[in-house]
């Protein structure tokens, strides 16, 4: 079985057709077919349903696809393994994080491992909590800095970087505004203003509600703190953001509250795969253990 045509398998998956599949591979597009063909009948099954918008996995095609994807992990780990024997780290590094991330450390982060290894080249994506999970996972990312619930994740190594509090924002003329702490049941009672479904933040409330047996109602949706407390700002809801923003980032215009009984607390950390990390990704990881316990 060869790598070129598991190569053009996966670039078809992930470009959703032939043609632009070409395109990101830079080769003429009957070529991408033929290796596609040739895989194929190696397997003796077809996996992909052919049509005019594109190609769209087959039963088969995605049983074989996490297959394809870790073979050609594999091989990429063999010239970075050879290299990082030399001392000359190269090689990728596919970096995930959140929408909206601004103030947490990673691009700090960054600058330092660009510092220590500039001949690994850098692609960063943003996406919500739940996508850059499930990229780490089928290996489109190698490393991912996200939210999520305050809970181990079994199938994925992690460092965690902090905990991450909620906070609940109202308009300087609500009833709350002279308030300090509001409990989750209150809050249940009230139109939330939250990031949407999938991301970190959400997620924590999602589980904790749920443990809790409360149920909420969400009315607006933003992935961006600074408008969710704008949008609270004009009574819209009661925002729910990280409590470091609501600390240090209202500006006045609105009130924050401490959310107790109980707290709404998520995990900022970064995750790998614990299978076969990329000798970049290993060092990556060790220098974010380094900066985060000293």
């Amino acid at each position: 079985m060869e790598l070129r045509a598991l190569e053009h398998f996966v670039a078809v998956v992930d470009a959703g057709g032939f043609t632009r599949a070409a395109a990101k591979l830079r080769v003429a597009q009957p070529g991408v077919s033929a290796q596609v063909r040739n895989l194929e009948r190696e397997l003796g099954q077809a996996l992909f349903e052919r049509h005019a918008r594109g190609a769209t996995l087959t039963a088969a095609g995605r049983t074989a696809l996490p297959h394809a994807r870790a073979a050609l992990a594999s091989a990429a780990a063999v010239a970075d393994d050879v290299a990082a024997l030399t001392g000359l780290l190269r090689g990728t590094l596919r970096v995930g994080m959140l929408l909206s991330s601004s103030g947490m450390q990673m691009p700090a982060l960054l600058r330092e491992f660009r510092d220590l290894a500039p001949a690994v080249e850098l692609r960063v994506t943003e996406d919500d909590a739940a996508n850059l999970l499930v990229a780490v996972r089928e290996g489109t990312l190698d490393v991912a800095w996200t939210a999520t619930a305050d809970r181990d994740l079994d199938d994925l190594a992690g460092i965690t970087v902090a905990h991450e509090p909620l906070a609940a924002l109202v308009a300087t003329d609500h009833r709350w505004a002279r308030r300090r702490t509001v409990t989750l049941a209150e809050l249940c009672g009230e139109p939330l203003l939250s990031v949407p479904p999938g991301g970190g933040l959400r997620t924590v409330l999602e589980e904790t509600c749920a443990a809790h047996g409360l149920t909420y109602r969400v009315a607006l949706e933003a992935n961006s703190p600074v408008l969710l407390a704008s949008l609270a700002a004009q009574g819209l809801g009661v925002a729910l953001v990280p409590a470091s923003f609501a600390d240090s980032s209202t500006g006045g215009t609105v009130h924050p509250l401490r959310i107790v009984r109980p707290g709404l607390v998520g995990r900022v950390q970064v995750l790998w795969r614990r299978e076969n990390p990329s000798p970049a990704t290993r060092a990556f990881t060790r220098l974010v253990t380094r900066t985060t316990h000293g």
